[in-house]
């Protein structure tokens, strides 16, 4: 499996900040985004400062077809994310999904286990989880600020080979990453710290990741907030030791000054992934007859939130 060509659908923070690494690492690499413009793109980075000068597109069939294709756009529901891809697909496709939320690689891959074309390509899905302070401070600018780490999985066990050859691609890069058996269970354990306090840097008032954690208050919600997640990832099977709370706690507490990408989104009056990382698990929250109030309430003032946002743009 030679991979050497790389599309990015997505060059916010995250994909711009990890694409540009394996850029400079000597991949191939083109960006999808309808903001960004080809140039210089500069990396302010913990992990050392470089630039590339990037190829970015406003339209997938203007790309070529890569190795391997890195969707890291929000999770928002009016983003067609099918429709996006498609013109990038052939035989054996590999399509990481680097995003926050739960339930994309299962719902790309109930979509395409029902169309027959798709489903005779044999599309290798897997999923990835960026544990990182990242922000992008200008279209030409990407600080990454703190941890960094990736963890990449598979969607299903023959897919395993594929993964690993990804983690290795992107150690090669100088990326942390780490191979992860369990996409799923990766996938809550990313949650727990989303849930918290990208929900909280929004409702506290606009709060960034040190003011949330300096306050009883707040620290306080936030371990109400994993511990409603607990019982859904509980009932799962899939929940990591229940000290992971305690774990997110201290990591934040240690974490630079950070504002989040949610709270990001809400003071530039852009949509925020409400559904995807509150919705979502509440949705399944509901299937499984779990109580989750602290949950339930941080979604509807959320809503309430964006709505009157997008009303006032």
């Amino acid at each position: 499996m030679d991979i050497r060509s790389i599309a990015i659908i997505g060059a916010g923070a995250v994909g711009g900040f990890y694409g540009a690494k394996l850029q400079n690492a000597g991949y191939q690499v083109e960006y999808l985004s309808k903001f960004l413009n080809s140039g210089r793109l500069k990396i302010k980075s913990i992990w050392g400062d470089f630039e590339v000068s990037i190829k970015v597109f406003d339209d997938t069939k203007k790309m070529q077809i890569p190795d391997l294709i890195i969707v890291s756009t929000k999770l928002l529901p009016d983003i067609p994310m099918i429709e996006i891809i498609q013109p990038l697909l052939k035989e054996n496709s590999l399509i990481l999904f680097l995003q926050n939320g739960i339930n994309q690689e299962e719902k790309f891959y109930s979509f395409i286990n029902k169309n027959k074309l798709y489903k005779k390509m044999n599309l290798v899905i897997l999923g990835g989880l960026a544990f990182t302070c990242i922000n992008r401070i200008s279209p030409k600018e990407i600080h990454h600020i703190d941890y960094g780490k990736i963890k990449i999985g598979a969607l299903l066990k023959e897919h395993q080979r594929e993964a690993k050859k990804i983690v290795e691609i992107f150690q090669s890069a100088g990326i942390e990453t780490e191979y992860t058996e369990n996409l799923r269970k990766a996938r809550w354990e990313k949650l727990f710290w989303n849930i918290a306090f990208n929900t909280l840097s929004v409702l506290g008032n606009q709060a960034t990741t040190d003011e949330l954690i300096q306050s009883p208050y707040t620290e306080e919600l936030a371990k109400l907030l994993m511990l409603d997640i607990y019982k859904i990832a509980q009932h799962e099977k899939n929940a990591p030791n229940k000290k992971i709370v305690q774990d997110m706690i201290e990591r934040t507490r240690k974490m630079k000054p950070y504002k989040t990408s949610m709270l990001i989104d809400f003071e530039n009056k852009k949509p925020m992934e409400i559904d995807a990382i509150v919705g979502e698990p509440l949705n399944l929250a509901k299937k499984y007859k779990i109580d989750t109030p602290y949950l339930k309430f941080c979604y509807n003032l959320l809503k309430f939130l964006d709505q009157k946002n997008q009303s006032i743009k």
